[in-house]
Parts: C-alpha cells; sequence; structure tokens
C-alpha cells in the first residue's frame, strides 16, 4: 500500500460524516493557517478536539496514507482543507491542546508525516522489492505509533515496516500471520537490539522482560521541545566516564536530539547502552526494575561504540507496548469531558520541584547538576528531628518516582505515607530462585538482583545517600527470600559497608573486631564485645551500627552502658536509639540511660520524646534525670526540662543540686530554665549560697540573666557572702564584669572587699580580668594592703598578667616588695606577657634580685617562655647565679620549644664552671637522645672530651 500511495498524484485523507461541529472546527482551522491564531471560543475548542478524536487519527495503517502522499486532501462531510494548511492550523491552535498532551502527541506523530508530502518526491522509487518509504529507523517509529489502534495486534509491526529505514525485511521480518504475536515481539526485540540478547515474554502481555549487561552512560538533565508540533526533542545529558569516552570529550554535559516517542523522555531517566547493543537505551528506574522509555536511541557518535567498553553492572529491564490498552488512544470519552478536564488543568505541577506553573510554561526545572532528587526517610517525616547530620554541600539527589502515561504515582495518599516507613519498595513477591524472572499475582518481577545492581550503579556514581537506602532494602529482602547467612545476603553487606568505607565512614573502626569477623558466616560468629559496640554507639555516624545490627542480628549484646553512650550520643543518638530498639524491644531503659538522654544537647529532646511515645511512662523520673536537664547547655535544654516536669513534675521533685545545676548553665537558654523552675515550682527558701555561687561563676552569656533574676525575685543584702562575690571576681565570661558590678551596685560596700576577692580579680584570665580588679579598687574607699598572694596571683595571671601587675604597682606608688615567691610565680609564667612580666619587674626594682635555685628551677621548667627568660637573666646579672644538677635535669626533661636550647646556653655560658659529673652527663644524654636533634646529642657528647665537666 505504501508504494501504491507514494505513485498517487494526490491522497483523500477521509474523516467521516459531518458531526460535533466539524464543519466549524476545519474552518477555524483554514483561518488559524492564514492568521496564526485561533478563536478563543469554548465552542470552538470543543470541536476541534472533537475533530481530532476520530478514529482515522488512531489507526496504525493510515499512517502510510500520510507517510507516503506527495499531496494530502483532507475531507470531512462536505468540507474540504489541504493536507498542508491542516498542520498549520494545528500548530496555531497548540494552546487547545497543550491540555491533552496525550492527545497532542498522538496528533503530532501524524501531522509530522503529513507536513513533509509536499517536500516528497514526484515519482517513488526502490532499489529492491521491499519497498519503503526510509523515514525513520524501525525502533523509533515503534516507540512513537505502537499505541495505534488495529484489529490485529501484530499490524501495529507490519504497518510499520515499510516506513522505516533499516531494512528489517532483508533481517527476515516480513508480515507473516500464521506466527503468533508473541514470536513476532521476539523477532522485533532481537532485531532491534541484538540476536543474544536475553529476554523473556509474559504470556498475554505485551512486555519484553530484558535482563543483560549494560553500562550506564549518564542521565537526562533536561528536556526541551523547540516547539509543539516539532518532532524532535532536544535532551541535555549529563555525562558518566564511559559516555565522555565514547564521544571523545572531557565535557561534563552534552545534548542529543531524538524525534519525540510517545513515552516522553523525562529529566532523571538513565541513559544505559546494553552489552552487544549499538545504540542506548533510555530507561526509568521504576522501584524494583527499569521501564524502557526509548529501547534504541540514535544520536550521532563513532561507529564501533561497544569494542573497548566494560559492562558492570546487570540491569532488569521492561519494555511496554502494552500501553494503548491502559491509556486508549481516544483519550477522553467525549469532548465536554475533555472540556472539563482543560480547565481544571490551567494550573500543572512540576514533577520535580512540586511549584505550580500555567501550561502555557515549561515544567522543566533550570537546575543544575545531577536532577535526581531522594524521598525523605519516613522516620523523618514522622517527627521533627532536633538535629540530624546534615549532608553534604552538593550532594547528589535522585528522584525516585514512577509515571506510565496517564498514570503518575507521585502523589501518594496519607495512609501509604504513614506506613511508609515499613517499607518504601512493594513487594518482590516469594520466589524459591531469585535468577528467575517470574510472576506472581499482582507483582510482576522479582526487583532483588536489579535493585542490588541499580545500588552498585549509584555507588560507582558516588550517589551515596540512595545507594545506602537501596543496598538496606536489599539486604532485608534477601534476608527474608534467602537467609542471612546466604552468600548473596552477604555479598549485599559487603557492597554496603564498601559504599560506607569509600565514603570514609568506617575510619577507626577498621581495629575493631567487629568490623573483622562481620562477613563470617555460620559456627565462625562470635558474639560482638560490649566495647566494640560501646564505641560504635558513639560514633558520629550511626551507619557502623546500621550495617552490624544488619548483618550479626541475634549476636550482639545490647547492655545498659552500650544505650547510655547511644543516648549521650549528640550527632546521631536518635538514630542509635531506634536501631537498638528495634534490635530489642525489651531493653531497660534505666536512670543513666534517661541521664545522658536529658543532657544531650543536639538530640535530647528528640531522644527523650521519642523513648515516652514508643514506651510511655514506664519508667522513673529521679533527681539525676531532672538534674542532668537543668544543666543541659543545647539549644534544647530548656525543651527537655519543660517536657519532663509537664509530664511528671510536682514540687517535690526541686532540689538544691537540680537548682544548682540550672544556675551553672552557660547554655543560650540557661536563664529560661532557671525561670521557668522558679516560676513553676520554686520559693525562696530553696536559694542557697551554693546556687547563688553557681550563678555567679556562671561564663555563659546567660550568666547575667541568671544572677539578676535570683536577686530580684528573692534576693537581699544578706545573701551576699565572700564566697559568691569571690565567684564573680573569677568569673572569667563575658559577663562577669557586669555580674559583680551588678552585686556591688545592688547590695556590696568597700567592707566586703577582702584579700581572697582581691586575689581571685587578680588570676582572672578573662576578657573582663583587668576590668574587674580596676572596678574594685575605684570602688573601695580604703586602700588597699596590696599583699604577696595577690601579687602572685597577678604574675601568674598568662593573659591579664602584665595588664593587672602594672596597674597594681600604679595604685600602691610601689610600696611592696618583689619576693622570691612572686618572682618564682612570674619566671613560670607560660603565657604570651611572661616575659614582659619579668622585665617589668626587674625595671621596677632596680636589679634587686637575689636568684634563687628554686627560682632557677621554675625557669628552665618553663615550656613556652622558659629560654627566653633564662637569655633575660643571664644578660641583666650574669654569672651570678649557681647551676645544679637539679636545674639540669628539669631543663632536660622540658619538652617546650627551646628545651635543647636551654641545655646549648648553659653549656656555652658556664664553660668550665659547668657543675656536672660523668653520670649526669650520660643521664642528660639518654634523655637528650629520644627528642633532641642527632647534632644536639652530638654537639654534647664531646663535652668531656674538650675538657668540660
Amino acid at each position: 500500500m505504501a508504494k501504491i500511495y507514494s505513485k498517487a498524484s494526490q491522497v483523500v485523507v477521509w474523516l467521516g460524516e459531518a458531526a460535533d461541529n466539524s464543519d466549524l472546527a476545519l474552518e477555524e482551522i483554514v483561518i488559524a493557517a492564514n492568521q496564526s491564531e485561533i478563536s478563543s471560543r469554548k465552542t470552538t475548542r470543543k470541536a476541534i478536539i472533537a475533530l481530532l478524536q476520530r478514529p482515522w487519527f488512531r489507526r496504525i495503517w493510515v499512517l502510510q496514507e500520510a507517510a507516503a502522499a506527495r499531496h494530502i486532501l483532507i475531507m470531512c462531510g462536505l468540507v474540504e482543507i489541504d493536507g498542508y494548511a491542516f498542520c498549520a492550523g494545528l500548530n496555531a491552535s497548540n494552546v487547545y491542546l497543550e491540555a491533552y498532551p496525550r492527545l497532542q502527541r498522538l496528533i503530532r506523530s501524524v501531522t509530522y508525516l503529513m507536513k513533509e508530502a509536499t517536500l516528497r518526491p514526484r515519482y517513488a522509487t526502490s532499489s529492491s522489492d521491499n519497498f519503503s518509504l526510509d523515514i525513520r529507523p524501525l525502533s523509533e517509529l515503534m516507540e512513537t505509533y505502537y499505541t495505534r489502534e488495529a484489529t490485529d495486534d501484530r499490524d501495529k509491526v507490519y504497518a510499520l515496516l515499510a516506513m522505516c529505514s533499516d531494512s528489517p525485511t532483508s533481517a527476515g521480518l516480513l508480515p507473516d500471520y500464521t506466527i503468533l504475536w508473541e514470536q513476532l515481539f521476539q523477532q522485533l526485540v532481537r532485531f532491534i537490539l541484538c540476536k543474544e540478547i536475553n529476554v523473556r515474554f509474559p504470556q498475554d502481555r505485551k512486555e519484553a522482560i530484558i535482563r543483560s549487561k549494560g553500562c550506564v552512560l549518564g542521565w537526562v538533565n533536561s528536556v526541551e521541545v523547540d516547539a509543539p508540533w516539532n518532532d524532535t526533542v532536544k535532551l541535555d545529558i549529563s555525562c558518566t566516564d564511559a559516555l565522555k569516552y565514547l564521544e571523545r570529550t572531557k565535557k561534563r554535559r552534552t545534548t542529543w536530539n531524538l524525534p519525540t516517542v510517545e513515552k516522553n523522555v523525562q529529566r532523571g531517566d538513565i541513559v544505559y547502552l546494553i552489552q552487544g547493543v549499538l545504540k542506548p537505551t533510555i530507561i526509568r528506574f521504576c522501584k524494583d526494575y527499569f521501564s524502557v522509555i526509548m529501547i534504541a536511541a540514535s544520536p550521532k557518535w563513532p561507529k564501533g561504540i561497544g569494542s573497548k567498553m566494560t559492562f558492570p553492572r546487570e540491569f532488569l529491564l521492561v519494555w511496554d507496548l502494552g500501553e494503548s490498552e491502559k491509556n486508549p488512544g481516544h483519550v477522553y470519552s467525549t469532548t465536554e469531558e475533555a472540556s472539563k478536564t482543560y480547565e481544571s488543568q490551567k494550573t500543572k505541577i512540576d514533577l520535580f520541584t512540586g511549584e505550580s506553573y500555567p501550561p502555557n510554561s515549561s515544567s522543566l526545572s533550570s537546575e543544575e547538576g545531577n536532577p535526581w532528587k531522594t524521598c525523605k526517610s519516613s522516620s523523618m517525616r514522622s517527627r521533627q528531628r532536633s538535629q540530624s547530620l546534615s549532608s553534604t554541600g552538593g550532594e547528589l539527589l535522585i528522584l525516585n518516582h514512577i509515571e506510565w502515561e496517564g498514570n503518575s504515582e507521585m502523589g501518594s495518599s496519607s495512609e501509604a505515607e504513614e506506613n511508609s516507613d515499613i517499607d518504601e519498595y512493594p513487594e518482590a513477591g516469594e520466589y524459591s530462585n531469585l535468577d528467575d524472572c517470574l510472576e506472581t499475582g499482582s507483582k510482576k518481577f522479582d526487583g532483588v538482583i536489579g535493585l542490588h545492581n541499580f545500588a552498585l550503579f549509584l555507588k560507582d556514581s558516588k550517589i551515596y545517600k540512595r545507594a545506602e537506602e537501596l543496598l538496606l532494602h536489599v539486604i532485608r529482602k534477601r534476608k527474608q527470600l534467602q537467609g542471612v547467612e546466604h552468600p548473596e545476603t552477604l555479598t549485599s553487606v559487603a557492597d554496603l559497608q564498601s559504599c560506607y568505607r569509600e565514603q570514609g565512614l568506617l575510619e577507626g573502626t577498621d581495629e575493631l573486631a567487629a568490623m573483622k569477623n562481620l562477613l563470617e558466616t555460620g559456627e565462625s560468629i562470635a558474639q560482638v564485645s560490649e566495647e566494640d559496640l560501646i564505641k560504635i554507639a558513639s560514633l558520629s555516624y550511626c551507619i557502623v551500627m546500621t550495617l552490624l545490627l544488619e548483618r550479626r542480628s541475634g549476636h550482639v549484646p545490647i547492655t545498659e552502658e552500650v544505650v547510655r553512650t547511644a543516648a549521650a550520643n549528640e550527632n546521631c543518638g536518635l538514630e542509635m536509639i531506634e536501631l537498638l530498639l528495634k534490635e530489642r524491644e525489651d531493653i531497660l531503659i534505666t536512670e543513666e540511660v534517661l541521664k545522658a538522654a536529658a543532657g544531650n544537647g543536639r538530640n535530647g529532646y528528640a531522644i527523650i520524646e521519642f523513648l515516652f511515645e514508643k514506651l510511655g511512662n514506664q519508667f522513673l523520673i529521679t533527681e539525676e534525670v531532672l538534674k542532668a536537664a537543668a544543666g543541659n547547655e543545647g539549644l534544647f535544654g530548656y525543651a527537655i526540662i519543660r517536657f519532663l516536669f509537664e509530664r511528671f513534675g510536682n514540687q517535690d521533685l526541686i532540689t538544691e543540686e537540680i537548682l544548682k545545676a540550672a544556675a551553672e548553665n552557660e547554655g543560650l537558654y540557661g536563664d529560661d530554665i532557671i525561670q521557668f523552675l522558679f516560676e513553676r515550682f520554686g520559693n525562696q527558701d530553696l536559694i542557697t549560697e551554693e546556687i547563688l555561687k553557681a550563678a555567679a561563676e556562671n561564663e555563659g552569656s546567660c550568666g547575667y540573666g541568671i544572677i539578676k533574676f535570683l536577686f530580684e525575685r528573692f534576693g537581699n543584702q544578706d545573701l551576699i557572702t565572700e564566697e559568691i562575690l569571690k565567684a564573680a571576681a573569677e568569673n572569667e565570661g563575658s559577663c562577669g564584669y557586669a555580674i559583680i558590678q551588678f552585686l556591688f551596685e545592688r547590695f556590696g560596700n568597700q567592707d566586703l572587699i577582702t584579700e581572697e576577692i582581691l586575689k581571685a580579680a587578680a588570676e582572672n584570665e578573662g576578657l573582663c580580668g583587668y576590668d574587674i580588679i580596676q572596678f574594685l579598687f575605684e570602688r573601695s574607699e580604703n586602700q588597699f594592703l596590696i599583699t604577696e598572694e595577690i601579687l602572685k596571683a597577678a604574675v601568674r595571671n598568662e593573659r591579664r598578667g602584665y595588664k593587672i601587675i602594672r596597674f597594681l604597682f600604679e595604685r600602691s606608688e610601689n610600696q611592696f616588695l618583689i619576693t622570691e615567691e612572686i618572682l618564682k610565680a612570674a619566671v613560670g609564667n607560660e603565657g604570651l606577657f611572661g616575659y614582659e612580666i619579668i622585665q617589668f619587674l626587674f625595671e621596677r626594682s632596680e636589679n634587686q634580685f637575689l636568684i634563687t635555685e628554686e627560682i632557677l628551677k621554675a625557669v628552665v621548667g618553663n615550656k613556652r617562655r622558659g629560654y627566653g627568660i633564662l637569655q633575660f637573666l643571664f644578660e641583666r646579672l650574669g654569672n651570678q647565679f649557681l647551676i645544679t644538677e637539679e636545674i639540669l635535669k628539669i631543663a632536660v626533661g622540658n619538652e617546650g620549644y627551646g628545651d635543647e636550647n636551654i641545655i646549648i646556653f648553659l653549656f656555652e655560658r658556664l664553660g668550665n664552671k659547668f657543675p656536672i659529673t660523668e653520670n649526669t652527663l650520660q643521664e642528660i644524654l639518654a634523655l637528650g637522645a629520644k627528642d633532641w636533634d642527632p647534632d644536639v646529642v652530638k654537639r654534647l657528647s664531646t663535652w668531656k672530651i674538650k675538657g668540660h665537666g
């Protein structure tokens, strides 16, 4: 027939008798062809939709009419229209068909053939008896037209043979009505792919189940159609290394122009090369198998592509040509239904972003990089976690969506949402042999093998999060179907272990016996030690525990200390507790476990809430638990204490220890906790010196708020003691100065300022240390006696000492004596200003120092400033002091910055006056050999040879 049509000067397409305003529809299409726009009237829209749903557009054999004709005339009733004008008019009426993508694809695939009519040669020729219009390869024609209607399913193939460009008839694929559809389908698949392909055909279904090894070339990053009626689509492909090799490029992206087919290629689809096949296949992950979207794409690339390729992974593919039965070609039963659908679909939803967009805009996201996105885990949906491990920046995500035409699974019922934590994937069925593709009831395929291989592909692509999810699912399925000790189960566990190791997540665990014998089988399985499990429970990620429990279930000692360690884990404590309770539901939640959870700064609230939801009120809230909660400095400390008291609290539970813990809390919400406890249960009788002292020494940003609240609510002057003021004076926090100022301005007087308070202020190394001691002196009306203890505290201060000692000298007008104890404390100062303090003291005392053995011991023992101070003393005082063997031994033991330099300096400065015995020299050399430069040791070893000693 195609040959006959090609010789005709004109082909008349008869659409049938006039009906449903068909005359109006054709007239409007002609007008639209001339004016490039179409009427927006509802009547016009309904008429055009009804016309396009006529049977002619759905039938398979009419394609040859459109494909072969050199001129087409379309008739409906008494109205006729030129074929080219018909196509041009429909192009202008695209606004109507956007709401009906399936109908649009149906019509577009016909008009693609019709609009080329005027370009065809006047006389058709063929080099053989097997005439062909040479339009496209058979695979592309099948993908485009397989949903067309035919009385005999075999005609869906035979009607296309005369249109294809790859000569299937020469390969023996000829019209033969003596064979069954299954036989024809088998011939078709082997012709398109290769003769050696491993393919099966389920009875009574138009599906080819292909099990093959292959190589993932990339994934579709974006899809672009240049014009609504264009017959090509432009795919932006993110390349794997394999595709870069094939296309001889180093670019991470490439662009393919492919024909528009029945199944829409979507962002996230996978480009896959089957072993032995010359053309790539575009597939889509569908839970436990891969749906074929385009069986044999035809990009432009070099020949012989498979000669040097490796095909590491085996996938289970399903090419389904039964779509026409699931989704009839007429799309809508009536024009009224179609019209209603058009109105309801004026706003669409982007499958990838979840955002709405108008029907005339692109639904494709412009997001760069790998487009696949992952579904959130059910446990994350069920409740908000306090803190979770942040995913690494730029992590590649997967869109796990399934969309057969007209049947999107993107939306899920609330019931499915609630139960999704039970099993994210559908049951594969109970099979005795996982190597076979079997059918049982409504479950088509055993996808465990396919899932495993896809997980390995994701691991190879460094999409670790999704690979982990799939491998865990595979392990659980294999345990159900094959057993814990089955080699394939252990292989999956090993792959999961490898996935973790590649991310560096098993560092520091390889020495554990639990990891070494993880894959052992049968009687060789030894119980994991409690020590190993405690270490695993303390890790900052829960994957090792997951791996261990999946493999060693029943051989893991979940003790109180293990659970306590998990509850204290601030990185993934909640996940750890969930895993342990899933392994053993009878775990006893003890006071120690609750204390650990209540004190957990990041995950504590989520753990406490989970335990109460899971176990109810099966445990006792004690003073120790509340004390831990009151002292919790994390973001959720306040939420924990409030939760516990609202569930179990009463006034009798409030003790001094709990209030003291709250007063010591340096977290952001410490003041909120203390206020909650007092406003809910507290009274003045509970305020003790210990609580006020704890508040006064609180170095957190809320310390001032706590002390102010306590005194404004309950305080009076009688509560101010030396211990409280001392605690405030030594407070090194940013609020230390504000606290001491508040106490004195509200209650204090100069009589309260004692030597102990000044000493505490003098040794305060915080930012406010100098301000506090200055405030105390300015506050007093009497002249304080600057004692030796105060000066010792000042010169020991490594951060503020220099400034404080200068202030004290200026305040006292040099009216105190620099004693041996003060100087000993000063030369031992390892702070940044230790050297300056010594220098200052010498300048003020006019070098009237007696350098004793004890002072020199302190100098040579100073790990950070000792060498500099020693040099200074020799420069100022010369060799006026005695170096003993005890001093040398201390110098040798100095492991600081200038340790060996101190020894060399002493040997060189003292020369033959050096009082050292041979035994002491050997002891020095033995100690120095451990850490010193070998040249230094060698140099010192010659000391005796030179006559020194």
